[in-house]
């Protein structure tokens, strides 16, 4: 065996799969995957977003995170007068959110950067042959399926909103649906030309055209001190131990870690494991953990200490209804991968553009980012980060290594349910025993700002159940929902079996090579 993928299409699962059929290991399957995104999965992610990694190597044991989501520019709004900054609601069917685009929602991207230095440090293939794949999908086309299609009509707005938008996603006067096949022969063509060419400058000449576009001239915030000061950044992964079993994940400033190690952490201390899936208290306990690591966070986490937050969920459990909070929705626009290959060398990448700023980059088919116009990036306001720093990102890609040689590798999408999507799947791995697919599939909730939302699909009449619980307002969703995020996962086991699933919430793909 060669190893194992798990990611948000076919075309990007079979991407890192044909790289690992080559010899290539789990970084070098990884970065082809995440620029194959660009065909498979093209609503949902690009090139000029941000990303988080982390990678263990085989031979050492070595657990490292490799950060290279986006900074905020060092410009704040206030000083750009004409600001382009637009706000476009996104119907998900039982939930809405608002989102803001144009010039002056665009972050420092760093996808390019990141996986490029990544490539250079851990990989073992030339960048030509990575993007190979990626680039024979977009010449040859790729059938969007019912899924893509889903996330293309529900960020239509956006996603149409240049006429080079519209030309790739609209080229025939209408949005493309389940007939076509998607296309991009400019973006394989500024791949290849990366990958012929010394890819640090080849980025500085991107880095031109995006302050061209995204100057304050234009109504955007980049600078070039911006673009020039962007650094991918190493850094040592959180740790955290639930029931014996080590948990990797993304440390400060991205928030998405800090508030996983404290949920674990606050369920480890309570009874929660002795409930089952789908009952009230199962729920209950796992509502009040969410509400205290966002309390957590609105407070800053660094000055939370674990003694008080248990104090806090524990008052909150014993609670007749469920309390109130203060954060808001985000992004849902963000894929994952994960790779396991044959040495034991292990890799998840998380990424996202948000959901773009509904412009593309010069000819080359990159929709730019929209993360600043973010509302879980940005939980004081926007214009409130701190400028010119990375942006706190509850990106967490995921590992899992348990005491017997056994390692898991998940993430997921879905901004502010990231935390939560993982949660529950490591709970359901370690608590309850499920295989990959089952915890995949399995039943989530999230609750937040006084909402409980729950996929209701797994018993008949936990919608009711739940609702007893008191939340302020109770969205039920009767199916798996693209809203709670996709968990792309891998395993091997200590007897050296390989497994993983695809989250069918968005058409993840599965492959063993």
């Amino acid at each position: 065996m060669h190893g194992v993928i798990a990611a948000g299409s076919a075309p990007t699962a079979e991407a890192g799969a044909a790289i690992l059929a080559r010899g290539g290991n789990a970084v070098d399957a990884a970065v082809a995957a995440c620029f194959a995104t660009s065909a498979g999965e093209p609503a949902l992610t690009s090139l000029a977003g941000g990303g988080v990694m982390i990678h263990r190597d085989a031979a050492t044991g070595e657990v490292t995170l490799c950060d290279f989501f986006a900074d905020a520019p060092r410009l704040l709004p206030q000083d750009v007068p004409g600001l382009d900054f637009r706000a476009v609601d996104i119907d998900f069917g039982p939930a809405k959110q608002q989102f803001h685009i144009g010039a002056g929602a665009a972050g420092v991207p760093g996808v390019i950067p990141g996986l490029c230095t990544a490539l250079e440090r851990w990989g073992s293939l030339p960048l030509a042959d990575v993007v190979a794949p990626a680039c024979r999908f977009l010449r040859e086309g790729v059938a969007l399926g019912p899924f893509q299609v889903r996330a293309t009509k529900l960020l239509e707005a956006i996603l149409t909103d240049s006429a080079k938008g519209r030309a790739i996603y609209a080229p025939h006067g209408k949005l493309l649906g389940p007939e076509d096949v998607f296309v991009l022969p400019q973006l394989a063509d500024a791949l290849e030309d990366l990958a012929a060419s010394d890819w640090r400058a080849w980025y500085r000449g991107l880095c031109d055209t995006m302050l061209a576009q995204f100057s304050p001239a234009q109504g955007g915030l980049l600078t070039a001190a911006d673009l020039e000061g962007y650094r991918v950044e190493f850094r040592t992964p959180l740790e955290r131990t639930y029931r014996d079993v080590r948990v990797l994940t993304n440390p400060p400033p991205g928030a998405g870690g800090s508030m996983i190690a404290l949920m674990l952490g606050l369920l480890e201390s309570s009874d929660f494991h002795q409930f089952s899936p789908g009952s009230v208290e199962h729920a209950r306990h796992l509502a009040c953990a969410m509400a205290t690591a966002d309390e957590a966070r609105a407070r800053g986490l660094g000055r939370t200490s674990f003694d008080d937050a248990l104090a806090r969920f524990r008052a909150l459990v014993a609670a007749p209804i469920l309390p109130k909070a203060p954060t808001k929705p985000g992004q849902p626009s963000t894929t994952h991968v994960s790779v396991l290959d044959a040495a034991g060398n292990a890799c998840a990448v998380t990424f996202s553009f948000g959901e773009g700023n509904g412009q593309l980059i010069g000819d080359t088919g990159i929709m730019m980012n929209n993360l600043m116009g973010e509302a879980d990036l940005h939980p004081g306001g926007f214009g409130t980060s701190p400028a010119g720093e990375r942006l706190s990102t509850g990106m967490s890609p995921t590992l899992l290594l348990d005491e017997e040689g056994g390692i898991t590798v998940l993430g997921t999408g879905g901004a502010n349910r990231i935390r939560t999507a993982i949660t529950q799947v490591v709970t359901f791995l370690i608590d309850r025993g499920y295989d990959a697919e089952r915890a995949v599939a399995a039943a989530r909730l999230h609750f937040e700002a006084g909402v409980l939302n729950a996929e209701v699909m797994d018993l008949h009449d936990r919608g009711d159940a739940l609702a007893t619980l008191g939340a302020e307002s109770f969205v039920r969703f009767d199916e798996k929902n693209l809203f709670f995020g996709g968990v792309h996962l891998v395993r091997r086991a200590a007897d050296g079996t390989l497994s993983g699933a695809g989250d069918p919430r968005r058409s993840g793909a599965f492959r063993k090579v």
